[in-house]
């Protein structure tokens, strides 16, 4: 009798599924994402923390203002962003990576700081992260996967626990046409603040350089076409982030070295 209740259940969970992925298919990712409430993504995004800890950086206060100075020169700005707050968190970890995550954390790894030329190439990296939240492309790509057969089995085999919730979304990769819509509308960001979007160019050409693809540049547009992107948006009226000095300090003072 409670194997055909089981079995009943789950016939009905794989209708729904079907449901869903006509639903799905019919009105497209980017309407269904804008449906779920910012405050379960928030839910959600607390959840992946907490399951997956992660060093965080004890920077000094002067190190926290100055990080400070930059975000704020990039957010909040435009129409729409107080919809969703971002929190910025440097990580204590050498791999030069940022990378957004569900409810609007962004980290930032100590490593990509300490090598960035200028403060405009982390604002370039942040703009381009902000816009990742803000068009709510995680959330996009978790709805995507839980169609796939890793997420089917998430939902269906019992093993929705934190940690594999965690490690589920943690795993998302963004598609080419979302990660030139963070880079068009970041470099957008970047104009609108009087950011020098060179500091945008710099950074992605030294990456490509050094062949760190696999943080940026892999699924990413070519770097040809980020360097067109870039000219496309002129830049108005630039002013520095921060002082040489007040840089120097952010760099040397990560994570209490």
């Amino acid at each position: 009798m409670r194997k055909k209740r089981v079995s009943k259940i789950k016939g009905l969970a794989w209708v729904l599924l079907a449901v869903g992925c006509g639903v799905l298919f019919a009105v497209g990712l980017s309407p269904l994402a804008h449906l779920v409430p910012w405050s379960l993504e928030s839910k959600l995004g607390t959840a992946v923390r907490l399951a997956s800890p992660s060093k965080e950086c004890r920077a000094n206060a002067e190190v926290d203002k100055d990080l400070h100075r930059v975000v704020s020169r990039l957010y909040p700005i435009e129409p729409g962003d107080a919809a969703f707050p971002i929190e910025v968190t440097l990580m204590d970890n050498p791999v030069e990576n940022a990378y957004a995550g569900l409810g609007g954390r962004i980290s930032v790894n100590s490593g990509l700081v300490k090598k960035a030329g200028s403060p405009e190439e982390l604002a370039g990296v942040l703009a381009h992260e902000i816009e990742h939240v803000r068009h709510r492309h995680i959330m996009e790509r978790m709805l995507v996967n839980l169609f796939t057969a890793e997420g089917i089995n998430l939902v269906l085999g019992g093993g929705s626990t934190p940690a594999k919730l965690s490690k589920f979304i943690l795993n998302l990769d963004f598609t080419r046409s979302q990660e030139a819509q963070a880079d068009s509308d970041g470099l957008r960001r970047l104009q609108t603040a009087h950011v020098d979007n060179q500091g945008f160019r710099r950074f992605f050409e030294r990456m490509e350089k050094e062949g760190a693809g696999s943080a940026f540049l892999s699924d990413h547009p070519s770097n040809a076409e980020r360097m067109e992107m870039v000219d496309r948006f002129k830049n108005v009226d630039p002013r520095p982030i921060l002082t040489p000095e007040e840089w120097t300090t952010l760099q040397n003072g990560l994570c209490g070295k």
